[in-house]
């Protein structure tokens, strides 16, 4: 357990296991990285070197109500990777970690970043004529400020069908109340700020000029964001590779987690070792 301050002073919680090439995890919306990583972690760090981090005002990180927004995280992971010196990462994303990722690479480029894994996420929310891959397969503005202004009333009522909506097959009363009470270490100002910064983007035009090698890791069974929309973001982004959980939602890293262990590791090794990459 670690922690570090800041250019604004706000601690972020992160942790450092094992020795190899460079993996970061970036939780997703409300979430922390030792609970919704924990079938992943010890997996991974046999043979790489991977780091997880809360982000500000989620977790164990500091709360403050400033720099909650997608830049103000992308930022922070800059100073995160230069503050631990990482290089030639493997910058993996679940749900709100997707746009995170996207953004840091918009402005700080892919000089720190070999690989990109992006996990059951669409780069537009709000549904229209033209796109079908919204939020819970349809969405709106309206749909936002009802979510937003729900959470501030009744935050438990708003917020466990979102949980239950990551999975497949239904989590028990007590795995869901377990969940949710994870999701209380952020702040519902927090939750709604970046609701608010987050839902409105469209990155659809950004992905053809990803400039790394990309693994796709999809839910067949999400309702988070139903459809085949993981092979759309595959037709979309260069150099990618996409690979379905037919026994997942929206969290294939907790429901197929041996096999999302060994997709991940394989992928850094075809983009680290080129002997490898020929044998497969």
């Amino acid at each position: 357990m670690a922690y570090i301050a800041t250019p604004d002073g706000v601690p972020l919680y992160y942790n450092e296991r094992g020795a190899g090439e460079s993996i970061v995890l970036i939780h997703g919306w409300t979430c922390d990285s030792d609970y919704w990583w924990q079938k992943n972690v010890d997996a991974l760090a046999e043979d790489h070197h991977v780091v997880t981090y809360d982000l500000r005002g989620h977790g164990l990180s500091g709360k403050t109500e400033d720099g909650h927004s997608l830049s103000g995280y992308a930022e922070d992971f800059e100073f995160l990777a230069e503050s631990l010196n990482l290089e030639g990462i493997t910058l993996v994303g679940w749900s709100m970690g997707v746009p995170i990722i996207l953004n840091y690479l918009e402005r700080f480029g892919d000089e720190r970043v070999r690989a990109i894994g992006l996990i059951d996420q669409t780069p537009k929310f709000y549904t229209d004529d033209d796109w079908e891959f919204g939020l819970l397969g349809e969405f709106s503005e309206e749909g936002l400020t009802e979510l937003v202004e729900g959470l501030k009333a009744d935050r438990p009522a708003a917020a466990k069908p979102i949980i239950q909506a990551f999975f497949a097959e239904p989590r028990s009363e007590e795995r869901l109340a377990e969940m949710y009470a994870r999701t209380t270490l952020t702040p519902t100002l927090v939750a709604t700020a970046m609701l608010n910064d987050m839902v409105p983007r469209d990155y659809r035009r950004q992905l053809p000029e990803i400039g790394v090698p990309t693994l796709l890791l999809y839910g067949e069974q999400s309702a988070v964001f139903p459809g085949p929309l993981g092979e759309w973001m595959h037709e979309q982004i260069p150099n990618s590779e996409l690979v379905v959980f037919p026994e997942s939602g929206h969290s294939p890293f907790w429901e197929e987690p041996e096999k999302f262990n060994v997709e991940i590791a394989d992928f850094v090794r075809r983009v680290t070792d080129p002997e490898f990459a020929l044998a497969d």
